[in-house]
């Protein structure tokens, strides 16, 4: 008994370790602090979490599916007799090898009672065991995944938050500065995405390049001139599948009398061609995205520094439709 219960302590203490050793959020940066890691490897980190988490929640799912039944068989059984008995007895005793058989009759009468206690073994216990220790290291690994997740978006949030506060003073210095630009708050955000696609990281040389821009924007007669803006799409695919986006646009017009013809980039890169008529200040146009194989129709009503209007076309296998903003 000793031997057994030393042995059933070490066997515990085993399995206590192997839980604390194996519950562990196996992640990308796994040990380091949310703090110390760069935007990217808090990104990858993220990810890393919902992929193990995503695994964990799979294999407790599975686990519990196939989790054994008891199988229980009986092994013993002793039986405890309380009462009397008058009985005769006629018996004899024959050598047998080294030992002796006993031989004999008894008839009488036995009166009483008696209770039978039987011992079952679960014969799946192992398997049981097993898996019982499997389910609980997998929501252990679970809880691990989730904290490390929630650790990881708190982080990114404060980031958020924090950097928000920080550009949007730098924005407010920027048109205290620049008074002139107030009013064109909208031509300033549509820039700015084109200043920092030449490599500008800093918020206020993003600022000042977007300045640069505007304050060089090159102008003619009529609508010719480079023209910044943003337009929104919903596009429908044949299949029924319906998304939407919005995206940053640069083109560059040219007007003779009232033809209307241009070229531009999107900010995606993609290429886009117009070709169009201006009747007083209504304009009507084809606009063909030539990377992407889309023509569009577009109507707008421009005025001295705004084009604004609404297009309609399609593509392979999509149908488009949307609004946009042009202004210089």
């Amino acid at each position: 008994m000793l031997l057994a219960s030393r042995l059933a302590r070490a066997c515990t203490l085993l399995l206590v370790t192997l839980l604390f050793v194996s519950c562990g959020a196996n992640t990308l940066y796994r040990g380091v602090a949310v703090t110390s890691l760069s935007d990217e490897q808090l990104v990858g980190e993220l990810v890393s979490a919902a992929q193990g988490l995503g695994v964990e929640v799979n294999r407790t799912m599975y686990l519990m599916a196939v989790r054994p039944e008891p199988a229980y068989v009986l092994t013993s059984s002793t039986t405890t007799f309380s009462g009397s008995a008058n009985a005769t007895y006629n018996a004899y005793v024959m050598p047998t090898g080294y030992g002796a058989t006993v031989y004999g009759t008894a008839s009488g009468t036995v009166s009483g009672t008696s209770s039978t206690q039987y011992q079952y073994t679960d014969t799946r216990g192992a398997e049981r065991l097993g898996n019982a220790i499997a389910t609980a290291i997998s929501r252990s690994r679970q809880a691990a995944y989730r904290r490390r997740g929630q650790e990881v978006i708190a982080e990114y949030q404060a980031r958020v938050s924090r950097r928000r506060a920080e550009t949007e003073q730098v924005i407010q210095e920027f048109f205290a500065q620049n008074p002139d630009l107030q009013a064109r708050r909208t031509l300033v955000a549509a820039v700015a995405p084109w200043a920092a696609a030449q490599g500008i990281a800093d918020n206020r040389g993003i600022l000042q390049r977007t300045k640069e821009i505007i304050g060089a924007l090159p102008r003619g007669e009529g609508l010719t001139g480079t023209w910044y803006g943003t337009f929104a799409q919903t596009t429908t695919t044949t299949q029924g599948e319906t998304f939407a986006f919005s995206q940053f646009v640069r083109l560059a017009l040219t007007q003779r009398d009232n033809v209307l013809v241009g070229n531009g980039t999107l900010g995606t890169g993609e290429v886009i061609e117009f070709n169009g008529e201006v009747t007083r200040q209504d304009i009507t146009a084809a606009v063909a995205n030539t990377t992407s194989a889309i023509n569009v129709k577009l109507t707008a009503v421009a005025a001295t520094n705004q084009i604004t209007g609404s297009f309609a076309g399609s593509g392979t296998d999509a149908r488009l439709e949307g609004t946009f903003t042009l202004l210089r």
